[in-house]
């Protein structure tokens, strides 16, 4: 064989090998997990379906978490608060619960039952300080609202509402723009994207200062930013909510 046409198959043969180890290269690179996403899945503001037997009565507003549901949906609150408007007298429900699981869902970190206590409105729902309850930084949690309008035999609860919350480090600059706030802490969540405490926050000013129209101003604002519009008028009422046992 001569020496140009061994030179040549060389040539062919490397040719060959780099372009095998460029594609098996390739398929690993696509095959590669894609990096852990930091945001937050999608909820359910509203019940997605009514079960056909439900005997939850027809209201103009729909049950409805009060939550951004944009994928950011941080707290960095080791106790978050939670709000909900209710459509329903305290006649009209057999039982209501909220529960909190951890990302993967095959832990209960929190399980409570709630009663409205007097009339159609928005309840709010805070953690209690207990370490159970406490949600870790850099933790995904999923949290289900179940209620029940009349007692069945059945295991499914008439209406379902469903969300995501991650709670996220606080830090230097973060800290700092809260303490130049003045009382307008809900927008520096805001801007952070850290929309549970925003909500709550602001909710806490409004609810207290109803003849603030700055506050009620931006009351409506924020719910029609995240496309909330119908529960803007309606109160805070109260509600109390009974630990259930893990």
């Amino acid at each position: 064989m001569s020496l140009s046409l061994q030179v040549v198959r060389g040539v062919v043969l490397s040719s060959t090998l780099i372009t095998a180890i460029a594609f098996n290269l390739s398929l690993a690179v696509a095959e590669r997990p894609k990096p852990p996403d930091t945001g937050t899945p999608s909820g359910n503001t509203t019940p997605g379906t009514t079960r056909p037997e439900t005997a939850c009565p027809e209201t103009a507003k729909p049950l409805t978490a009060i939550f951004a549901n944009q994928g950011q949906d941080f707290t960095v609150a080791e106790y978050p608060t939670f709000l909900f408007y209710i459509p329903y007298t305290p006649q009209q429900i057999s039982e209501i619960e909220f529960l909190i699981l951890n990302e993967t869902q095959t832990k209960t970190i929190y399980h409570s039952s709630i009663k409205l206590s007097d009339r159609p409105g928005i309840i709010k729902l805070k953690l209690p300080p207990e370490t159970l309850n406490s949600l870790q930084v850099n933790n995904t949690y999923h949290w289900r609202f179940n209620l029940d309008c009349q007692p069945d035999n059945t295991i499914a609860p008439d209406l379902v509402l469903k969300g995501w919350i991650r709670r996220i480090a606080t830090n230097a600059q973060l800290e700092k723009e809260l303490n130049l706030a003045q009382d307008r802490e809900y927008l520096v969540y805001q801007n952070h994207s850290i929309w549970y405490d925003a909500i709550a926050h602001l909710a806490e000013l409004h609810f207290t200062n109803l003849n603030n129209s700055q506050l009620t101003q931006a009351w409506h604002d924020t719910l029609k930013s995240i496309k909330l519009d119908w529960v803007i008028a309606e109160p805070l009422v109260d509600s109390e909510s009974e630990l259930v046992k893990l």
